[in-house]
């Protein structure tokens, strides 16, 4: 038993020795020389191959490195770095008490460790990596002296938007070299290290951070009392976008649409730092004159060909995950299903008022016109028609073919103020769902990677577009193919350039299709021709869009070639017409209704055994009650003159109430009534 005993702690005194040590060879038998890890650069292009995005990478050997940012970097990420082996078992101990109390992977890492994770390791946050980090460290430590290992980190680290390493970041930043630096620089870059993307010197919480790392310099007798006093006052009012030319006109908004997009596609940013090359969508002069032309912090534009998908230009905040209310552009994604269901652009929709629960929506002019046609109601941007055809398709079909047949995301509300545009989204999903209008039926998401390619010319990616989906009507709205009622749609949006609303973005031998937009806060114009679709939105203005956007809208677009382009669409071609409605006029082409609406031609029922209202009170007419009005109305027992008589002894509010029932059972009847009502000077 003894003997048994004994050579079992033996065996287990072994296996505790050799275990890690075999771990320990496994994961460092045939590691490369961190040398020939060390970061180099990524490339970003134009379409045409000039650079968008190059940052240098630049070495300094140790020697040459300033004291104050060798200084800066070991007070503030490892302060017993000279003393270790590589791991800092104090702060390691930290970090699993964290893991182990609160589920979370925390820091604890040493200048080797983070070392370790640039150059050999990814970025994700797990216990297996933090293990292999800490093999990696001791090979280091190994191998390489400690002064060899602070010149490779402060060399390689990544310091956010792409840039790797003290030399490069600069430059990037500040326009200097690292022997230029002053020590607020200094620390504002080695604050940098907490968070790259969050805190770099362009970010607003980077001055929280540098006020610790300056704290820490001065703690350390790094900083004198004077130096820190002084790095404290010039922090309160430095900007650098109003310092560095570079820094002021990178766009790091439109870097990280690439970062993302390559993500997306299975690249890693730690991946293409060695020498890879990604071309872009992006049209150097059209992102050009958007950048001349609109301020970031109050604009978004997008410039896209809708066919491809490719974006062409791309400036502003929130283009790809932003979220602003639509207003009116979201009318002809419903018009498109009417549509498709059958409606024809003469058919009339009634324009008179309505209310819905507390709820009463106007036009913008606050006038009624009793009933225009659909292309006159798109055309004028007219609210009440379009919410009474929002009605007819039903706010569930609606809400339905925008989020799963355009692919719209974002917040949808559940009432029908989506009719007018509630509905929150992305500039981004604006333009995927007009793709689906100007190309007859295919949704194409924007894109903005052309291809990737490393640095022996090895094409890695090339672009596809990105079709998310092709339009197919429910069953209920399949009286017309998609291509169909792309064609009616463009057909109304044309008017709304020409004689609509949006009459500012004309320009003179060119045509444009377009729909402008405008709710609190925001206002819209999208607008396009057969290749180009160019969305421009504005944040934080109360005017309408054709009094602000449109206008900025044409300024831009007609620097470009937009509108030059005809519609691949056979526009022009005859569609079968149908009588969804039941009383529209039977005409073979488009017209539009101008000025005051024409004379109704109401189907309702007026059967000639009821008593009239008007005979039995030739003098006073006689009050019915409101479910007295509704019930007659649902049966079919009172006429529309009859309406009219009675509704002259209600207030107008009451009117309106009441003729927001009528609409809401019959939506030719209350047209019809509310124009005889127009036509005595009744008033609401």
């Amino acid at each position: 038993m003894k003997k048994f005993l004994f050579t079992l702690f033996l065996t287990f005194f072994f296996l505790s020795l050799f275990t890690p040590l075999v771990i320990y060879n496994r994961y460092t038998a045939n590691l490369s020389a961190p040398q020939n890890k060390i970061p180099t650069s990524l490339v970003v292009e134009y379409s045409d191959g000039t650079p968008l995005y190059s940052p240098k990478t630049v070495w300094v050997d140790f020697d040459d490195i300033p004291v104050l940012v060798k200084d800066s970097v070991i007070v503030s990420e490892d302060k017993r770095f000279y003393t270790h082996s590589g791991v800092d078992l104090i702060g390691v101990a930290r970090a699993l008490f964290t893991i182990i109390t609160t589920d979370e992977i925390q820091g604890g890492s040493t200048i080797t460790q983070q070392l370790a994770r640039t150059l050999y390791l990814s970025q994700e946050r797990t216990w297996k990596r933090k293990i292999k980090e800490a093999l990696i460290a001791l090979w280091l430590e190994q191998n390489y002296s400690k002064n060899e290992i602070l010149e490779m980190y402060i060399n390689s680290v990544y310091l956010g938007n792409g840039v790797y390493g003290f030399p490069a970041a600069a430059k990037f930043y500040f326009n200097k070299t690292l022997e230029q630096l002053t020590p607020l620089e200094i620390a504002m870059l080695t604050a940098t290290l907490r968070s790259p993307e969050k805190a770099n010197p362009l970010k607003e919480l980077n001055k929280d951070f540098t006020k610790n790392v300056l704290r820490k310099m001065k703690e350390a007798g790094v900083l004198t009392e004077l130096e820190y006093s002084r790095a404290l006052e010039e922090l309160k009012n430095i900007d650098i976008r109003n310092t560095n030319d570079f820094a002021r006109s990178f766009d790091q908004d439109l870097f990280w649409i690439i970062v993302t997009e390559l993500k997306e596609l299975g690249f890693e940013l730690g991946d293409l730092r060695n020498g890879f090359r990604v071309r872009t969508t992006i049209d150097k002069k059209l992102q050009e004159l958007l950048v001349s032309n609109i301020t970031k912090d109050q604009w978004a534009g997008l410039i896209v060909e809708h066919s491809t998908g490719k974006i062409r230009a791309a400036y502003g905040l929130g283009i790809i995950n932003g979220r602003r209310q639509l207003g009116s552009a979201i009318k002809p994604f419903y018009y498109y299903l009417a549509f498709m269901a059958g409606y024809n652009l003469d058919d009339f929709l009634p324009d008179n008022p309505i209310k819905i629960g507390r709820w009463e929506p106007e036009n913008f002019d606050k006038k009624f016109r009793g009933k225009v046609t659909i292309e006159y109601a798109l055309a004028h941007s007219l609210n009440i028609p379009s919410i009474n055809l929002f009605l007819k398709l039903g706010q569930g079909n609606v809400t339905n073919f925008l989020k799963n047949t355009l692919m719209i995301s974002g917040f949808y509300p559940n009432d029908a103020t989506l009719a007018l545009g509630t509905l929150e989204t992305s500039v981004a999903d604006v333009a995927q769902g007009y793709s689906a209008i100007f190309t007859g039926g295919l949704v194409i998401r924007p894109r903005i990677v052309e291809y990737v390619k490393d640095k022996n010319g090895y094409v890695y990616y090339s672009y596809k577009p990105a079709l998310v989906n092709v339009v197919k009507p429910p069953k209920e709205f399949d009286k017309r193919t998609p291509l169909e009622a792309s064609i009616l749609t463009l057909r109304a949006m044309e008017k709304v350039v020409t004689e609509g609303t949006s009459r500012s973005a004309q320009m003179p031998g060119r045509k444009i299709y377009g729909k402008s937009g405008s709710a609190e806060n925001y206002a819209w114009f999208v607008g396009g021709d057969g290749k180009y679709l160019f969305i421009l939105a504005r944040d934080n203005v109360k005017e309408v869009s054709g009094l602000v956007v449109t206008p900025k809208w044409r300024e831009i677009a007609v620097k470009t070639e937009i509108g030059y382009t005809p519609i691949s669409l056979p526009i022009n071609s005859k569609i079968q017409r149908f009588n969804v409605m039941g009383d529209s006029e039977n005409l073979t082409e488009p017209k539009t209704v101008t000025g005051e609406a024409p004379e109704s031609t109401s189907t309702t029922s007026q059967p000639e055994t009821i008593n009239s209202v008007q005979e039995t009170n030739q003098n006073k007419p006689i009050k019915l009650s409101r479910e007295e009005i509704v019930s007659r109305v649902k049966t079919s027992s009172i006429t529309a003159n009859e309406l009219v008589e009675v509704l002259k002894s209600y207030s107008p509010d009451e009117r309106r109430t009441i003729l927001s029932e009528i609409n809401s059972l019959s939506q030719e009847l209350a047209a019809e009534v509310y124009q005889k009502l127009l036509d005595q000077g009744i008033e609401f």
